[in-house]
């Protein structure tokens, strides 16, 4: 991932400063880009640093490149409330994200999102830096509503804080929690943009090599659910949906990393009425999908626990982050060799 990245990197920089008839100073911008060549990237931890000095380089390349970007670029929210995808590297966003970021005074992120270190190599040194949590089990985590006041608590001060940047893991509107913010945004009359990213619901299974959709298995639909609650109770154990009404041929739960709750999900799901999920119905665990720490479990919805606490433990209880899917699809492994 880290290499590909650094090579279209070059590979865009290059081609532009060699043929494209771009102003010298944008060759330099290049340079400074190609330098961090997929080894260097793979080995040396501050490979984005330079990006605090080429800053309003890249933002005037990404405006000469796309009339459109430079469009928008004219208008200049306070407030972006960003998606990061599942990447936890900061050269894995995209490049206008990274323009942003480089002029950014306050960024407040989620655990996963961004880590602190990486979103440090590409801000200001002035810019204030604050994890907010956002995993359901950690006490650490600040509530959404407090989390709503911090954001309007900045952004009342726009001459010392004049682009403050919220970052979510995935994408914002997606189990994001953005509604409250966007709602204390415009009470207040802040002016604010989204941009959206990979939701691990979909990048999850696939960075796993798990499609969610075949041909050849009939797998044409799938449906995306939250493992936990508003109230943090697990779906399992809610009594809610009858999943055998669900017509539907691959589930996604996200938020479901804990095993009690697992457990108690699969049992539900081989109780349902009818016969689409059943004890050998194939299942898997995706965990820390997408970043260097990823682990796979592939079971059925009767042993998916039993495997994974063969693997790990039998005194594991959370295999947090976690991704659950359900279904034919997931007996498929198709990633990269």
């Amino acid at each position: 991932m880290v290499r590909s990245h650094a090579l279209a990197i070059c590979a865009l920089y290059g081609g532009i400063s060699a043929g494209m008839g771009v102003a010298d100073g944008f060759s330099d911008v290049g340079h400074k880009l190609c330098s961090l060549s997929a080894q260097h990237v793979a080995r040396n931890r501050q490979r984005l640093t330079e990006l605090r000095v080429i800053g309003d380089d890249m933002n005037a390349l990404i405006s000469r490149l796309s009339p459109d970007l430079a469009g928008i670029d004219d208008f200049h929210p306070q407030v972006y409330i960003i998606g990061t995808g599942l990447s936890n590297m900061a050269i894995s966003l995209p490049l206008s994200t990274l323009a942003i970021l480089s002029r950014a005074s306050v960024v407040l992120h989620d655990n996963l999102s961004l880590p602190a270190d990486e979103i440090r190599k590409v801000v200001p040194e002035s810019c204030i830096v604050r994890g907010v949590g956002k995993r359901g089990d950690d006490a650490s985590s600040i509530p959404q509503s407090e989390i709503d006041k911090l954001l309007i608590e900045y952004a009342k001060q726009p001459e010392k804080y004049s682009t403050i940047l919220r970052l979510k893991g995935g994408d914002p509107f997606l189990f994001g929690r953005s509604r409250t913010e966007i709602d204390a945004l415009r009470e207040h009359q802040i002016t604010y943009t989204v941009i959206p990213n990979l939701s691990s619901s979909v990048a999850g299974p696939h960075y796993a090599g798990i499609p969610l959709t075949d041909p050849l298995l009939d797998a044409q639909s799938f449906a995306v659910f939250s493992g936990t609650n508003a109230r943090g109770i697990g779906i399992g154990d809610d009594g809610g949906n009858d999943w055998g009404d669900i017509g539907v041929d691959t589930l996604i739960f996200l938020m479901i990393g804990r095993l009690d709750k697992l457990g108690q999900l699969s049992q539900r799901l081989i109780e349902s009425t009818g016969d689409r999920w059943e004890q050998d119905t194939p299942c898997a665990i995706v965990q820390s999908a997408g970043r260097a720490e990823q682990r796979v479990w592939r079971a059925t919805l009767a042993t998916i626990c039993e495997e994974i606490r063969k693997d790990m433990g039998k005194e594991c209880t959370t295999v947090s982050p976690a991704i659950f899917v359900v279904g034919r699809v997931t007996s498929l492994d198709l990633k990269g060799l």
